[in-house]
Order: C-alpha cells, then sequence, then structure tokens
C-alpha cells in the first residue's frame, strides 16, 4: 500500500540543548547513523524513503527555545531542507504563542517561503495551554491569531498530545481536554491530535474524538502494534485517523517498521489504505 508519514522529527545536534541531545543520542535504542546520513543531505531521505515505500513525509518543526534548546532556526532548516523535494518532503511550520508578537506574519513568511501549509504546536515544550486563548485561562491572544489564521486558510495545526521524555518539558499541558474549547470555539479547525494523549489521557482523547468531527488522530508514538489495545474502537475512528511514526527518534526503528507493525493489525484493508494514505487528502489544502 502506498504511505505517507505525517509526523516525522529532523532536528540538527547543534540545535538542541546539551541535556536534549544526551536524551536522544544515548538512547540505545537510537540510530544515530540513520540520523547522521538523513541530516546530511534529503537526498539520503528520500533514497531511504524509496527503499521503504513511502511516497511524502511531514517534516515537523516548532521553536521552544527554552526547553528543547532549538528557536525560528529550526523552522528555517527544515523548509530549506524539504525545498530540494517539494514533492515528497512537506515542511511543517509553526509560531511560538508565548514568544512572537505577530505570530500570523511569521506563518505567512514560511508560507510564501517554503509553500508550508501545516502548522505544529507542542504544548508541553512550549510550555502553553492549548485553550489559554480565553478570557477564563489569560487570553494568550497570540494563540488565537494562530488558530483564526489556520481556520481560514483551511490550514491543519498538529498537537502534540501526551507525555515527553526530555529535561523542562510540562506534561500537563499535554492533556487533549484543552483540544476541546479549541474544537468548539474554532469548528471550521482541523485540529490533529498526535500521539492520542500517550499513556495518560487516551480514552479521553477517543472520547473527543468521537464527539468533534474537526479532530483527527495522528497515531505517531503509539506503537502500531498496540494500537488496538489502546484504542479498541479504533474502527469507529478510522476515518479521521493518520498514519505517523514519529521517527527520527529512540525506540523508532524506522517508517517501514512502524508501517509492517500496523499491516499486521486484524483489521480490514480497506481502513488500512484509508489511514496510511487516502485520509491525508481529506485533511491537506491544495
Amino acid at each position: 500500500m502506498k504511505v505517507i508519514d505525517v509526523h516525522v522529527h529532523l532536528i540538527p545536534s547543534e540545535m538542541m540543548k546539551e541535556k536534549v541531545g544526551e536524551t536522544i543520542f544515548e538512547n540505545k535504542a537510537f540510530n544515530l547513523d540513520i540520523y547522521r546520513k538523513v541530516i546530511s543531505s534529503p537526498d539520503e531521505l528520500v533514497k531511504i524513503m524509496d527503499q521503504w515505500g513511502v511516497e511524502k513525509i511531514n517534516v515537523m518543526s516548532y521553536s521552544s527555545p527554552y526547553v528543547m534548546g532549538f528557536d525560528d532556526k529550526l523552522i528555517e532548516w527544515v523548509g530549506k531542507y524539504c525545498s530540494s523535494y517539494p514533492d515528497r518532503l512537506m515542511p511543517v511550520m509553526s509560531a511560538n504563542p508565548l514568544l512572537d508578537k505577530k505570530p500570523v506574519e511569521k506563518l505567512e513568511e514560511y508560507r510564501s517561503k517554503y509553500n508550508s501549509s501545516w502548522i505544529k504546536l507542542h504544548p508541553v515544550h512550549q510550555l502553553f495551554k492549548p485553550n489559554a486563548y480565553r478570557e477564563e485561562e489569560g487570553k494568550l491572544e497570540a494563540l488565537e491569531e494562530i488558530y483564526d489564521y489556520a481556520q481560514s486558510n483551511g490550514f491543519p495545526i498538529t498537537f502534540h498530545t501526551g507525555t515527553s521524555i526530555f529535561p523542562g518539558a510540562r506534561i500537563k499541558y499535554g492533556d487533549p481536554i484543552f483540544l476541546d474549547d479549541v474544537a468548539v470555539d474554532f469548528p471550521r479547525l482541523k485540529i490533529v491530535m498526535a500521539h492520542g494523549g500517550r499513556p495518560f489521557w487516551m480514552e479521553e482523547a477517543f472520547f473527543l474524538l468521537r464527539r468533534h468531527k474537526n479532530i483527527y488522530l495522528d497515531i505517531a508514538g503509539i506503537p502500531p502494534k498496540k494500537l488496538l489495545e489502546y484504542f479498541p474502537r479504533f474502527r469507529e475512528i478510522y476515518d479521521r485517523s493518520l498514519f505517523g511514526s514519529d521517527w527520527i527518534s529512540p525506540g523508532i526503528k524506522s517508517i517501514k517498521d512502524n508501517v509492517d507493525q500496523f499491516m499486521s493489525l486484524q483489521i480490514e484493508d480497506n481502513i488500512k489504505e484509508m489511514v496510511l494514505y487516502k485520509n491525508y487528502f481529506k485533511i491537506v489544502k491544495f
């Protein structure tokens, strides 16, 4: 089957905080050789994608200077990296609602320079509640501007939900319940809930997926072979579920390995095809 991976990370080591780098590179499950090869050249990445049968990938980016060490330079790096293969490598842009005074101007700049039409927000690393735009939550106006911009343009926003292993991360901001407000207040916004609230909030995530038709599930970070354990009623949400691997990360052997695990699940082939490929085209704007 054709494969599109909506959740891949490429971060040059020199952009990371020392402790972040140690957490990644000293993990025995991290493939350092593959990382070095792919970071060095998009040509190497596309060769590997061809070997694994992967048609397209979304390359994540966001600014998290306080927790992760990287800032807007990562967003620019991802945009330039992906520009060599615009039909295969999709740069995911971002803004930091706590630091950017004019987030829409920044997003428009990235869109025009790199043809990006997807946004990533990482509340756990950027240290904000996804519903912090509301009066009772502090009225973070920059966040509302980002949501308005994405909704008006039909751009999906991927939100990290669930835990993080990195020093300084604030896991409380990964509770999917905050996306309930967002889905209600921005009913045309395409909300992509990455990781399904792993591992604390998966029942909550499932309820939100059934309640809101504008919320999608990105299965990145969930071991595919355990997907039906975490979401036993997956057949009820498959039409709004997207394949993501979270590669290159500790514990993720390869995109192909995740695809193979997913293909081994006891679910119908048409469901597998929707998740691996077809659902992507429901959410992207051309």
